[in-house]
């Protein structure tokens, strides 16, 4: 017995040895001189057309192998980012860059990639494509291939930190069937769709339709949903939301104050936004997209668009037109704009094989490939029966001999087609992108903040403006003047105070365990088993514990983006929790406002334990029925709780109907946002009901019986006995209430993305997102421990009072 376990702790070693330390394939390269190059992309392993791409490109160097064994062979690696949105959620990205295993080669968002660049965490593709030029290589990428938008967007600094291989930009689509019947046609009564922003408000108002009840069956536009950006309207009015210099943040200008003020107009011509928003909720996707159902009459949206009806919806006749502009620009013969969007190519700044990395970046964003995909999706399209459009491209030549191939020659394509292809690649050139600033990210998220804001109605739009740009400029003044402090690249004195702590930790441990036993040596001698017992405990705080939470402690007084060496700035951020974050404010509040939810839950589950305490028929079903919903996974409740509060199909709305009642707007209400998010916590109080009933269980009946023949009735025995008796359990729920309360975070990015309007932005979401969003570790470890800080004195207040109330048997 004691050889096997010998052999099994051996064995169990090594393989921890094995898992940890780096074997030869994680060198990217082999003895038969096969290079691995690892490849990142937000949708998974690679197929379909780039698949096929990627085939021809390790035949290639097989091939190249063969003919000079000096020269490598190529195996790509693919893997994903397993992230809800890679851009704004890069968190394994940075994680990989960080530690020093990145991929060789990601697939990124355009916009985002000078935002980590201006970080450092990719390195610039000049010298590579420098040195192809100098060796004469045609396939070498060049500007003038690629439309102006798309190898633009990858420009930060004067550097080209990526190389485009995608690009989509957007349009207006109208239903013809609804135009023609709401009498919105030219002189030869052609369905016509609005050309300037005056035209756009009549169109909404005369497509835009309600029941007898009241209800809205149609709609014209959405301001704010799909591609629906303010951006996309600021740009059609002239707009710039950045300064030439990149320094000052123009979100407040003129120009987008204009553009938000049309959407709203747009809004109240239909009845205002939060009706739309409502109506909104019952959107879904794919052949019930509510374009194709006759639920929305016109929708800004990207090419894709064609394709996805071109799937879903064959029989639906549309036209496609630019998105509309002022009157005045119309007038003075400006071109139509658009905006456009796509993915690059891009070499992490440590990625281990950058050559081979270029060689793949090369010819997957080269003619030749793409090419090869297309003729892949072609053939796919082919084989499932539809239509097939080709996808835009950044290469100009290649985008227009697809469309030249595959759309104008093809005579069983439908005009409605060709003509919406046509509209998007000749707004190409004309095709607006998002800002190029370390603070891309950020300022997305505020112009829909502001945005949204206006549109409810919340504040004004020169105010909702005003708020977005000082938060955007604070951030962007940080970026361009970091705060000073002294760089920390050593790490010795890290684990060496780390040491005198837990060694200081010990001893008054040992002071206080013997300052209370001052004679006892048996107690003493339990202290090894006590030890070995505790030590699977002890050893994971020490090793994963302590040392993460000192770690963090010394990065809430640092400048520290995960990428580059943290700098020791002081107090700064905590300073700048306490007066220099315009969004903490809100962020407390919310938080605040859901401690409503702690004592509404221990009443729910107190009554529902009170109710199952009884004898009672069936009660164990009864117990696993109301218990049910607090084992439920809080994703997956989440998803449910979206469809039941949907204000247009869901079950509480209906039901309210059914009597008469209009419901609230719930998650799309700012209004009634946070009570929704509360009534789905009562759902689940049922995990409460086991406290509550083991308490119950434990006060004896002999204290009922004495006050039955003192005569009490059931309420008095409630509030004399009950309540006394349940003091421990109520004081048990009240602190971990709390502390659940102060940490909720899952059910706001699953259901409402802190929305709307910042409405569920919650404190933890609010570090979450400078954490992993924005780049800012040492000032969201700065509010992990304010929060800490926060809910350990509430816990110490609560210990305090708890003398008073809380009576304990033994007591």
């Amino acid at each position: 017995m004691e050889n096997w376990k010998f052999i099994l702790a051996c064995l169990s070693l090594g393989l921890i040895v094995w898992l940890l330390y780096p074997s030869r394939s994680l060198t990217h390269q082999n003895e038969d001189n096969v290079v691995e190059i690892f490849y990142m992309g937000p949708l998974g392993p690679i197929a379909d057309g780039m698949a096929e791409a990627v085939a021809v490109f390790e035949q290639r160097s097989l091939e190249a192998h063969r003919k000079d064994p000096s020269k490598p062979i190529y195996r790509v690696i693919s893997g994903q980012t397993a992230a809800k949105d890679q851009v704004a959620d890069p968190t394994r990205f940075l994680i990989s860059v960080a530690g020093g295993m990145p991929p060789d080669v990601i697939y990124f968002d355009r916009f985002a990639i000078a935002e980590w660049a201006a970080r450092g965490a990719f390195d610039p593709l000049d010298p590579f494509i420098a040195a192809d030029v100098a060796a004469g290589r045609t396939d070498a990428p060049n500007k003038s291939d690629f439309y102006e938008a798309a190898w633009a967007e990858s420009v930060y600094g004067g550097k080209q930190y990526g190389i485009p291989c995608s690009m989509d930009n957007r349009a207006l689509f109208c239903n013809v069937d609804l135009l023609l019947r709401a009498g919105l046609v030219d002189d030869k009564g052609n369905p016509k769709p609005p050309g300037t922003w005056e035209e756009f408000l009549e169109y909404c108002k005369k497509l835009c339709e309600y029941d007898e009840s009241g209800r809205l069956v149609r709609a014209g536009f959405v301001p704010d949903w799909r591609q629906s950006w303010l951006a996309q309207h600021a740009w059609a009015n002239g707009a710039e939301f950045l300064s030439d210099d990149g320094k000052k943040v123009l979100l407040s200008s003129p120009e987008v104050l204009g553009a938000v003020k049309f959407l709203r107009a747009a809004a109240d011509a239909q009845g205002g936004f939060e009706k739309l928003s409502g109506f909104k909720a019952s959107f879904q996707g794919d052949a019930q997209d509510p374009f194709y159902t006759g639920k929305l009459a016109m929708v800004l949206e990207g090419v894709w668009a064609l394709d996805g009806m071109a799937t879903f919806a064959r029989d639906v006749r549309f036209i496609t037109a630019p998105m509309p502009r002022p009157k005045k620009f119309v007038d003075a013969g400006a071109p139509p704009m658009s905006f456009c969007g796509g993915w690059a190519y891009a070499i992490p700044t440590n990625a281990r094989n950058k050559q081979a990395a270029w060689e793949f970046i090369r010819f997957m964003a080269g003619e030749e490939a793409t090419r090869i995909q297309i003729e892949a999706d072609r053939v796919k399209a082919e084989a499932e029966g539809r239509p097939f459009l080709p996808k835009q491209q950044p290469l100009i030549k290649v985008t227009e001999w697809s469309y030249d191939e595959y759309v104008a020659r093809n005579a069983d394509l439908p005009a409605q087609y060709k003509s919406g292809a046509k509209v998007f690649n000749d707004l190409l050139p004309h095709s607006r992108f998002r800002p190029i600033t370390p603070v891309g990210q950020l300022l997305w998220n505020e112009q829909r903040n502001a945005l949204q804001s206006a549109l409810y109605g919340l504040r004004t739009p020169e105010r909702a403006l005003a708020e977005g740009n000082d938060i955007v400029q604070r951030a962007l003044d940080r970026v361009l003047a970091p705060p000073t402090g002294r760089p920390i690249r050593s790490w010795g004195w890290f684990f060496t105070l780390y040491g005198v702590l837990l060694a200081i930790g010990a001893a008054v441990a040992y002071f206080l365990h013997v300052r209370k036993h001052p004679s006892g040596t048996l107690t003493r001698r339990q202290w090894p088993g006590g030890l070995i017992s505790a030590s699977p405990w002890l050893i994971g705080f020490v090793i994963f514990g302590g040392g993460p939470m000192l770690y963090s402690l010394v990065m809430s007084f640092c400048d520290y983006d995960v990428l580059n060496p943290p700098r020791f700035i002081g107090g700064e951020n905590y300073q700048r929790i306490l007066t220099d974050d315009p969004t903490m404010p809100a962020a407390i509040w919310n938080t605040a406002y859901m401690l409503i939810a702690v004592p509404l839950q221990m009443i729910v589950s107190l009554i529902i334990a009170l109710l199952l305490n009884r004898s009672l028929r069936a009660m164990a079903f009864w117990r696993t029925m109301f218990y049910l919903p607090a084992i439920v996974p809080m994703v997956a409740s989440a998803v449910l709780w979206v469809w039941v509060l949907n204000p247009e199909g869901g079950l509480i709305n209906l039901a309210l109907r059914s009597v008469g009642i209009v419901g609230p707007q719930w998650l799309q209400s700012t209004e009634w946002s946070k009570p929704s998010l509360i009534l789905m916590k009562l759902w689940a109080a049922g995990g409460g009901m086991i406290i509550w009933l083991a308490g119950l269980k434990s006060i004896p009946a002999s204290l009922y019986e004495a006050a039955e023949v003192d005569g009490a009735n059931s309420w008095q025995q409630f509030w004399a006995i009950t309540i006394p008796q349940l003091t421990p359990y109520i004081f048990f729920n009240l602190i971990m209430g709390l502390i659940g309360t102060f940490q909720i975070f899952g059910e706001a990015f699953v259901m409402t993305q802190g929305g709307p309007v910042n409405s569920t932005l919650f404190y933890v979401y609010h570090l979450f997102n400078h954490a992993f969003r924005f780049g800012n570790m040492g000032y969201a470890s700065a509010m992990a421990w304010v929060l800490f800080a926060i809910v350990l004195v509430l816990t110490a207040i609560q210990l305090r009072t708890s003398r008073r109330w809380v009576h304990y048997e033994a007591e």
